[in-house]
């Protein structure tokens, strides 16, 4: 499967920015009080890591 040099570097690009936003996610966990919800933050923040984890994947071996 080929992948042009634009859309992987949309791809990562994409990648860059979710990544941010887990990092503001994380901050933002631990200044909450509630247990419950920080766990639901920080989960969130990690599933959104794996997807990071599969684009980089995908723009080194596609």
């Amino acid at each position: 499967m080929y992948i042009d040099p634009m859309t992987k570097m949309n791809i990562s690009l994409l990648a860059i920015g979710l990544m941010f936003v887990c990092n503001l996610l994380m901050i933002f966990a631990r200044k909450m009080t509630n247990a419950l919800l920080r766990f639901l933050v920080k989960t969130c923040a990690f599933l959104l890591l794996i997807a990071v984890f599969v684009m980089i994947l995908i723009v080194i071996f596609v």
